[in-house]
């Protein structure tokens, strides 16, 4: 590992763990308990934050300071061993200004989430060095039982328990779109909060980062806009690697509700992805098992990865290639 990376301990049979809300509120209480159940059925001790319930504006979970207290009190608190999220949104932008990065620094723990809670994990990781952990949010932890859901927790509990070298085992079949080889460490989360933090303080650090990203909910010419805005800032001179996840519910702008056209599945959009990156030699893997409601890896930002993408439409590859918990 490079110099001033902080590894995490590993989680362990009964150890306690934090569920805090730091973006939005949680919807259901139900889904958040099965989600809970779910982590007392891998052995953990799961425990909700104070304020983890709270609403604010009918779309935040609390105020600010509600939600940072709860980070706080997850990081310093001795007997919490790992935090999860409860659940995504837009709102996690609100606590990067008031974060304790010396506290997280001294107090380090698995950190897991993803969706709004790329806005925590890259920072969090920049400003301490601390590995945190694009994986699964606790309200979408219920009907895990099912194929999908299991190679969700499988790679879940084998990223935040095992830490190891490994290549990682793909659900669906990920497709090269530009062929090459590319070590570096690993940055990203949800396109649309990724491209939010670009021109902030908190802007993560792109170079020699192999970078994935997903994406849902959007519209094409949204995606296109944040394709092209990558090349304008120039992240595509930085980054070693690019690994794409799922690209889910994406329609046009102009799609009425009643019968709206689907493109996720469209050639347009592997199009449109090497259109923008056209001129760079960085490695391209595509369709990759991470994103909103699919069969997902967890993947630790920060740890060092290789990524192989051989032959164009073959199939390619991504290996950790180091420890990265203690």
């Amino acid at each position: 590992m490079e110099r001033g990376i902080i590894k995490p301990r590993k989680l362990e049979f009964g150890d306690r763990v934090a569920v805090i809300s730091p973006s939005s509120i949680v919807v259901s209480d139900k889904e958040l308990e099965l989600g809970m159940d779910t982590l007392r059925s891998l052995g953990f001790d799961p425990v909700r934050s104070k304020n983890a319930l709270k609403s604010r504006f009918n779309f935040q979970a609390g105020t600010p300071q509600q939600r940072i207290s709860d980070l706080h009190w997850a990081f310093s608190n001795r007997n919490i061993k790992g935090i999860f999220c409860s659940t995504g949104g837009y709102s996690s932008i609100d606590l990067l200004s008031s974060i304790d990065w010396g506290l997280i620094k001294k107090n380090p723990k698995v950190f897991v989430g993803y969706s709004d809670i790329t806005t925590l994990l890259n920072p969090i990781h920049d400003r301490t060095g601390l590995i945190t952990f694009h994986g699964p949010i606790i309200e979408g932890l219920n009907g895990m039982h099912k194929r999908q859901g299991k190679y969700t927790l499988q790679n879940m509990v084998k990223a935040i328990s095992g830490g190891g070298e490994e290549k990682m085992s793909s659900y669906t079949e990920w497709r090269v779109l530009k062929k090459g080889v590319a070590e570096g460490a690993l940055v990203g989360g949800n396109l649309n909060i990724l491209m939010s933090l670009i021109g902030t303080p908190y802007e993560p650090d792109w170079n020699g980062k192999i970078l994935f990203w997903e994406e849902v909910d959007d519209t094409i010419e949204g995606f296109y806009n944040y394709l092209i805005r990558m090349r304008i800032v120039g992240l595509f001179n930085k980054i070693s690697g690019m690994v794409i996840g799922k690209i889910t519910n994406l329609q046009s702008i102009d799609d009425e509700d009643e019968n709206p056209k689907r493109f996720e599945h469209s050639p347009l959009v592997s199009k449109m992805i090497l259109y923008a990156t056209r001129g760079y030699k960085f490695p391209i893997l595509y369709d990759v098992d991470f994103g909103h409601d699919v069969a997902s890896l967890t993947l630790p930002i920060g740890a060092r990865a290789r990524l192989e993408c051989p032959v164009v439409d073959r199939v390619g590859s991504l290996s950790l290639i180091e420890k990265y918990l203690r």
